[in-house]
């Protein structure tokens, strides 16, 4: 039984407490947050333990793993607390803000001997895993383009709803870090790896520190180009769109789901295409229901790394990377140069 704890009770803390308790060999122990209306309602909610702090959660010997789930400028300080403590770490994304923060992480996960993976759902679909395979067996041919588009909606009040959101110091950033994050670690782990970007961003709509708006040309290591487009200000929303174009064939993405596919000389596959898992459109409302599966997916690999002494699938280094690319197209901005990663 791998015993878990959760640092942070927003949100997304019910996405990780429904698939550990909905998983065999996984238990949640309790969970640990500085507001407490939210602490209550988390562990009240799943009848588990609330620690007065952090440090209490982290010294309780029962607990093996740990969901950090606050805002994303606390993601790199608790991963390394967390490790220093000697227990597994799975962070939500991002795992940190900036490059330090990237390599205090790894630096901690190395040392302590601890599994660190980072959620990055999108990527466990069988829909994604299905086109990541096609474009690595060069079903496509040579890769010509490969774009993400994400033009989301978010009112002035979800802004004003956590004091935390649009900050560079707690968001990172803001359309791009905060909700096209996902989109960019599908585009990379699909074609990357990316080799510079050049990016323009601005803040047009909202009253908020961090873009709201962001536009960037990619250029792949494979030579390929791509645009990466996001924004937050567009009424009504609209779900991500990601598109790979190659020699020999195109695939539409629309969220998770395949909406076109064409190879050269190939047919649909017998059974046809994969169906995503993923259920719930957040392009304009962050709290849409969404499936289970993704979590539960990287819980399972979680485990199975801890318990077979392996990397996870997602692992720090792994997490970086999207990390890296979002960080250039924001120094490229204040630069307004090309940035080589």
């Amino acid at each position: 039984m791998l015993r878990f704890g959760i640092i942070g009770c927003g949100m997304i803390s019910d996405w990780h407490a429904r698939s550990i308790q909905e998983l065999d060999g996984l238990e949640l122990v309790g969970a640990a947050d500085v507001y407490l209306p939210s602490l209550e309602r988390l562990t009240e909610r799943y009848g588990v333990r609330a620690y007065d702090s952090v440090d209490a959660l982290l010294a309780d010997p029962l607990i093996d793993a740990v969901c950090i789930c606050t805002p994303s400028g606390y993601h790199a300080q608790y991963a390394v607390q967390a490790a220093n403590a000697g227990k597994h770490v799975f962070v939500e994304k991002p795992m940190a803000l900036t490059r330090e923060q990237c390599d205090a992480v790894v630096e901690a996960a190395e040392r302590n001997g601890i599994k660190l993976s980072v959620v990055s759902q999108n990527r466990t679909t069988e829909t994604v895993r299905y086109v990541k395979n096609a474009v690595d067996a060069g079903r496509f041919g040579r890769i010509v383009c490969a774009d993400v588009c994400m033009k989301f909606y978010r009112s002035d009040a979800y802004y004003e709803s956590g004091a935390w959101r649009g900050t560079w110091k707690l968001d990172g950033g803001g359309a791009l870090m905060n909700q096209g994050i996902h989109g960019v670690d599908m585009l990379q782990y699909l074609c990357g790896p990316v080799k510079s970007v050049f990016a323009h961003a601005a803040t047009l709509a909202r009253h908020i520190e961090v873009e709201d708006t962001l536009s960037a040309v990619l250029t792949f290591e494979s030579g390929a180009l791509g645009v990466m487009q996001a924004t937050t200000s567009v009424f009504p929303g609209y779900p991500r769109r990601i598109e790979i174009n190659g020699t020999r064939g195109s695939v539409r993405l629309r969220d998770t789901e395949i909406v076109d596919w064409q190879v050269e000389g190939e047919g649909l596959p017998i059974g046809g295409l994969p169906s995503s898992h993923v259920t719930g459109d957040t392009s304009s409302d962050p709290t849409a229901a969404l499936s289970l599966e993704g979590h539960k997916y990287q819980l399972r690999d979680f485990a199975d790394a801890i318990l077979h002494d392996r990397r996870p699938m997602v692992d720090a280094y792994e997490g970086r990377k999207v990390i890296d690319i979002i960080l250039a197209a924001y120094e490229s901005q204040r630069t307004g140069r090309e940035i080589l990663l």
